[in-house]
C-alpha cells in the first residue's frame, strides 16, 4: 500500500470514529441558530474515475480515489453561507499516449492534486437537519509525477541522525481555473457539532483538453460552529 493510500485509510478511519462519537453524544436539544457564526469542517471524499481527452488523440482514465479536504466558513443568516475549501488527492490513471509516429503507447501512473476554491452555499431549511445547494470557482494545482530533467540530490549534517542526503527529481506540473457546483444534506447533532454530505462535480479549465474535464466527488465531512 502506497504512503498516501495508507494515509487516506487511517484518516478515514478517525473520521467515522469522530462520527461515531458525535452520533453517541448527540442531544435532542437545538439551542442555537446558525447565522454569524463560523465554522470549521475536517473530511474525506471519493473522487470518482473520469475519462479526459486531450490534443492529438492522447486520452486519460482516472481510478477512483480517496482524498482529504478540509473547509472554513461563514453562516451571514441560517440559511446563506460562505466557505473556503482546500483539497488534496493522489488519483491512479491510465493512459494511451500518441508517439511522434502516430502510434499509440499504454502507460500508467499517478497525479497529485491540491485545490483551493470559494463557495456560496445555500442551505434549504433554517433546522438542524437541511438539504444545501452550492457553487464556487478556485484554482487546482497539478503533479504529473513525470521527471522532466536530472536528479537534484541535496545534502545536510542533521543533529539527531547524522549526515543525510535527499534526492529530488523535477516533475512536470499544471495548474488550472477550477470551478464546482455542489449539493448535499447536512445535520447538526448539537448547537457545536454538525455532519455532512454532499456530491460535487468540479470542472478544471486545461490546456490542451478537447472539453473542460469534469471530476465528480462524494465527500463526508465532520464540522464544528463557533
Amino acid at each position: 500500500m502506497s504512503n498516501s493510500k495508507r494515509f487516506a485509510t487511517t484518516y478515514a478511519m478517525f473520521l467515522i470514529g469522530l462520527m461515531l462519537a458525535l452520533i453517541g453524544g448527540a442531544t435532542a436539544a437545538y439551542a442555537q441558530d446558525r447565522e454569524d457564526r463560523w465554522e470549521f469542517t475536517l473530511g474525506m471524499f471519493d473522487q470518482l474515475g473520469s475519462d479526459l481527452d486531450f490534443d492529438g488523440g492522447t486520452t486519460v482514465a482516472t481510478d477512483d480515489d480517496f482524498g482529504f479536504l478540509t473547509t472554513v466558513g461563514y453562516n451571514f443568516s441560517d440559511r446563506l453561507a460562505t466557505s473556503f475549501n482546500f483539497q488534496y488527492a493522489g488519483i491512479d490513471y491510465d493512459a494511451n499516449v500518441i508517439d511522434e509516429d502516430g502510434d499509440a503507447i499504454g502507460i500508467s501512473g499517478s497525479f497529485d492534486t491540491w485545490a483551493l476554491s470559494a463557495n456560496v452555499v445555500l442551505n434549504l431549511m433554517e433546522g438542524p437537519f437541511t438539504p444545501y445547494v452550492g457553487g464556487g470557482v478556485g484554482w487546482t494545482w497539478i503533479d504529473t509525477n513525470v521527471p522532466t530533467g536530472l536528479p537534484d540530490t541535496v545534502c545536510w549534517w542533521d543533529p539527531w541522525y547524522g549526515y543525510i542526503c535527499y534526492t529530488d527529481y523535477p516533475t512536470k506540473t499544471n495548474d488550472a481555473l477550477s470551478y464546482q457546483a455542489t449539493l448535499g444534506l447536512r445535520y447538526e447533532f448539537n448547537d457545536r457539532t454538525f455532519m455532512r454530505f454532499g456530491y460535487t462535480s468540479q470542472w478544471l479549465d486545461l490546456d490542451n483538453s478537447d472539453s473542460a474535464p469534469r471530476f465528480d466527488v462524494i465527500g463526508l465531512e465532520i464540522g464544528w460552529l463557533f
